[in-house]
């Protein structure tokens, strides 16, 4: 074990003695080999121990640090191989008191009894031990280089996913607004129509009260001239004076209905637009979760659909598949149903898996699959059969209180197979259950939305 006062003089990679020890701009310092064996390692050339990049530089020699280790190397060498108290060579190594001795050591009184052995072939073994201790240092340092730069993937990744969330955020709120924007003109321009044609009808009404009424008027002015005529004149003209003056207009009436109907533009106005946007917006059952899927696998924005079109850049997190599968969201207690489209994909699995996500190599699934133009289930039974119809659309019921699983064709609702496996996990926080998707196909894969229904 080194002593804290030769710490600096040894390699921060190798952990040894430096040899011809080189400082980078950063001021640490490494064995050359060691330094040269790092930058092939990495690709690129950067500092083992904080990481700082260097483009091109020119590594010199520590010519001060170099002398220091090599006396101390010497110094070391002059010194350890003599006992301190008889001033004898250390040939021997004490097995009880792990330590080596000279050979007046073994005699003396506080080694009787003792086993030993010759120092060199102890310290070969030795060195062979710390040499595998050494390796396993290495091949730690090794993992902790491999997780800090899937950390460093992901930290990036997670800028790729927010942008793509806000787009998508984005988008369907932009639908939203676009779809509100168009009820809300159309709504407007319905209390415009109407207010222009019930204006219209009460002009036209308030013309021919215009009318009558001049007609009337000039009746009662030719009826009062009548009454101031002389009485000759008067009785002439009195009988048809008179069945003019009793043919009167009908009373006049209000138009009903003459003002806005509220009722229809306002009323329950909310609640009539959000039943309108049901034929805007799907809801479904299972979301595929994407920081499950392989990078093979391609999924749809709204994470509904799955195939394999191209490989994609995602980061090695614990959940991720590198089995061409993806889950959904997870299934909780109670009663699940989805429907999936298959179409002509010509190599899929669908069903539930469970076990821990973060875990995927021991995911566990119960599953209908097809593939070699023969169709198949999977979970504590196996078998295969050939439906009389090409399956297009397959539901799944996952019943977690009956402990049930059972696949059945969408259309028709017949049962294609159910299985009640003895192995029901027990659910828990890091046991779960999942809807589980595998394609090797171009074609998707598709969860077919549920219909929308508005109540009160």
């Amino acid at each position: 074990m080194a002593s804290r006062a030769e710490d600096h003089l040894r390699c921060p990679t190798c952990l040894e003695i430096f040899k011809d020890p080189v400082m980078l701009p950063c001021s640490h310092n490494f064995c050359r080999a060691c330094l040269q064996q790092w930058w092939e390692q990495k690709g690129d050339r950067t500092c083992p121990v904080c990481m700082t990049e260097f483009r091109s530089i020119d590594v010199p020699l520590n010519l001060a640090l170099k002398n220091m280790c090599e006396a101390f190397s010497q110094a070391s060498v002059e010194s350890d191989d003599i006992c301190s108290l008889h001033k004898e060579k250390l040939k021997l190594f004490c097995v009880d008191h792990q330590e080596l001795v000279c050979l007046i050591c073994r005699d003396a009184k506080i080694h009787a009894g003792h086993k030993f052995f010759p120092f060199i072939e102890v310290h070969e073994d030795h060195k062979d031990k710390l040499q595998d201790g050494l390796q396993n240092a290495k091949k730690r340092l090794k993992d902790y280089i491999e997780t800090r730069d899937n950390c460093n993937e992901q930290a990036t990744y997670l800028k790729v996913q927010r942008e793509q969330v806000e787009n998508k955020i984005k988008m369907d709120f932009e639908e939203l607004r676009r779809f509100l924007q168009a009820e809300e003109e159309a709504r407007l321009s319905a209390v415009r129509e109407e207010e222009e044609e019930k204006s219209r009808m009460m002009k036209e009404k308030i013309v021919a009260l215009s009318r009558d009424m001049a007609a009337l008027s000039d009746e009662i002015r030719s009826t009062e001239e009548k009454l101031t005529s002389d009485p000759v004149s008067f009785m002439k003209n009195f009988k048809t004076a008179m069945t003019k003056i009793q043919k009167l207009p009908d009373e006049p009436k209000l138009l009903s209905g003459a003002l806005l109907d509220e009722v229809k533009h306002v009323g329950n106005l909310k609640f009539s637009v959000w039943e309108q946007m049901k034929e805007m917006v799907s809801y479904s059952p299972v979301i595929l979760d994407s920081n499950t899927a392989d990078p093979a696998l391609s999924l749809s924005e709204d994470l509904t659909s799955v195939s394999r079109q191209k490989e994609h850049q995602r980061p090695n997190n614990p959940e991720r598949s590198k089995w061409k599968y993806v889950l959904g969201s997870a299934l909780v207690s109670q009663t699940h149903t989805w429907d999936v489209e298959v179409g002509d994909n010509r190599d899929w699995t669908l069903g539930v898996a469970w076990g821990d996500s973060c875990l995927p190599h021991d995911i566990k699934t119960w599953s209908i699959a097809f593939y070699d133009d023969e169709y198949r289930t999977f979970g504590e039974s196996f078998g295969s059969w050939n439906p009389p119809v090409k399956l297009q659309k397959i539901r799944v019921h996952v019943d977690v209180n009956k402990r049930s699983v059972s696949f059945s064709e969408s259309h028709t609702n017949n049962e294609l197979c159910k299985t009640e496996p003895s192995s029901w996990p027990h659910l828990s926080n890091n046991m779960k259950m999942f809807p589980f998707f595998y394609t090797t196909d171009k074609i998707p894969l598709q969860i077919i939305p549920l219909a929308c229904r508005v109540t009160c």
